[in-house]
């Protein structure tokens, strides 16, 4: 399995990805107004690509001026799901599956608007179970939303449906009470039946969450003594935390990625030009020493620039402390993609809870020696992960409930990883060291600037 997540050209990448299919495109995502990918679609499908795709049924898609009905018109599919009024909570994942091997997910919404928002994807290649339940999940948004409608009224799936909107109340996530509400609406007969069920949905509806929870465990303790159900949102719950503890490792994977550039630069910096700098800071603390003890108003000066000696001096010393081995471009890639198959088997946050605790050691043994160029070390620790001894979370857990606690767990984790990739690529320190092409260029360049100040300061 291969993993890439992107955040910038976002739309540029799934172009790419499409442009690459030879047989199929499934896509399910809640908006699509982006004409570009949709021109796209229609291309690959009059070249015979099988391209089918749903979207919900509501006004941002309505009102958009694509055509959608052309691509049905060049042999492909097209499904609008949902009714005029309430659609939004039916898909609640985006997805795109590519020749039944390549899965595209991520909070990126295939629309306008979403070229101009913070959103990321994630794509994964090389892993056809993954596409496969993927494919089962889109052909399942078919069946439940091709208006067949719902037979009578089973009171174990109410029942089932209303223990998740009561866990969910109590999570307090609210992103998912929609979805829920929507399921268990659909659940309910259009008679006067179910009187308190309804009555549930109206406490929810009005914001009166704990008289609703309440209600729900007192109408689960009358109906659980009759009622036997098995929960089909069971495999739903599984895929959503696979592909969530995928994207984690990926988001982890660009995390470390631009951290490590950070860190290499600091170290080539501190090696080429830190003694330099010391020295130029030095005399410039000195010099201002000197004056403040004879003027008064240069004291304010002398104490920034002691502090800026200070700052300096305890950075180059842990910097220059620090070993980064030299590597070839090929050993590089070769660490890259070690690193990335480790991180896919031990990330500390996708494991089961039991080997959580290992997990975290072994983890940060996998950064230390990324950082490093560790090469050798890197590749003893994929030999160890090679033996299976970690599960992820997804493949021990099969109770709905504590998949959903999971699932809000590890979306929560992709939120942060995200919140903190962009921060790194906004900083001012990344922003400086990601337009150096040539890094050798660039630090001859400095250090011959940097002498030349110093030799000023040394004449002066």
């Amino acid at each position: 399995m291969k993993t890439q997540a992107h955040f910038e050209d976002i739309q540029l990448h799934i172009l790419h990805e499409l442009r690459k299919a030879q047989d199929s495109i499934h896509i399910a995502v809640a908006w699509f107004t982006d004409s570009e990918i949709f021109e796209q679609l229609c291309l690959m499908a009059q070249a015979g690509v099988r391209v089918e795709l749903i979207i919900i049924n509501d006004s941002i898609n309505r009102k958009s001026s694509i055509e959608y009905e052309r691509l049905s018109r060049l042999g492909g599919v097209f499904l609008m799901v949902g009714d005029k009024k309430k659609s939004s909570s039916i898909m609640h994942n985006k997805f795109c599956v590519i020749d039944g091997a390549t899965v595209i997910s991520g909070s990126y919404n295939w629309s306008r608007q979403a070229q101009q928002n913070s959103e990321n994807i994630t794509v994964i290649s090389e892993h056809p179970e993954l596409a496969r339940q993927f494919l089962q999940e889109f052909e399942t948004i078919i069946e439940r939303n091709t208006g067949k409608g719902i037979e009578g009224a089973d009171y174990g799936k109410i029942l089932t449906r209303l223990e998740a909107l009561r866990h969910i109340l109590e999570l307090n996530d609210d992103d998912d009470v929609s979805l829920q509400l929507a399921k268990l609406k659909r659940l309910l007969p259009d008679n006067e039946d179910f009187i308190e069920v309804k009555g549930i949905i109206a406490l929810i509806e009005t914001n009166e969450l704990d008289q609703a929870i309440s209600d729900i465990e007192a109408y689960a303790r009358t109906r659980k003594q009759v009622t036997v159900y098995v929960d089909p949102e069971i495999p739903e719950l599984t895929l959503d935390l696979m592909v969530l503890e995928i994207q984690v490792s990926a988001l982890e994977d660009e995390k470390a990625e631009l951290e490590k550039l950070l860190h290499s630069y600091n170290y080539r910096h501190a090696i080429e030009v830190g003694d330099i700098i010391r020295r130029i800071l030095t005399l410039r603390k000195d010099k201002l020493k000197d004056e403040a003890a004879k003027d008064d108003s240069k004291k304010d000066e002398y104490r920034e620039a002691q502090q800026d000696f200070e700052e300096f001096e305890q950075d180059y010393q842990v910097a220059s402390r620090q070993e980064i081995l030299s590597v070839s471009e090929a050993e590089q890639q070769e660490l890259k993609a070690t690193f990335r198959a480790c991180s896919k088997m031990c990330h500390p946050d996708v494991v089961a809870k039991v080997y959580k605790e290992e997990a975290t050691k072994i983890f940060a043994q996998l950064n230390e020696a990324n950082e490093k160029n560790d090469v050798e070390r890197v590749q003893a620790i994929y030999a160890i992960l090679q033996k299976g001894i970690f599960s992820p979370m997804s493949a021990t857990v099969s109770d709905a409930q504590k998949l959903h606690q999971q699932v809000v767990r590890i979306r929560g984790k992709v939120k942060d990883l995200a919140v903190a990739i962009t921060a790194i690529r906004k900083s001012e320190a990344y922003q400086r060291v990601a337009v150096i092409d040539n890094w050798d260029d660039y630090f001859s360049k400095l250090k011959l600037q940097l002498q030349d100040e110093l030799n000023a300061l040394e004449a002066a």
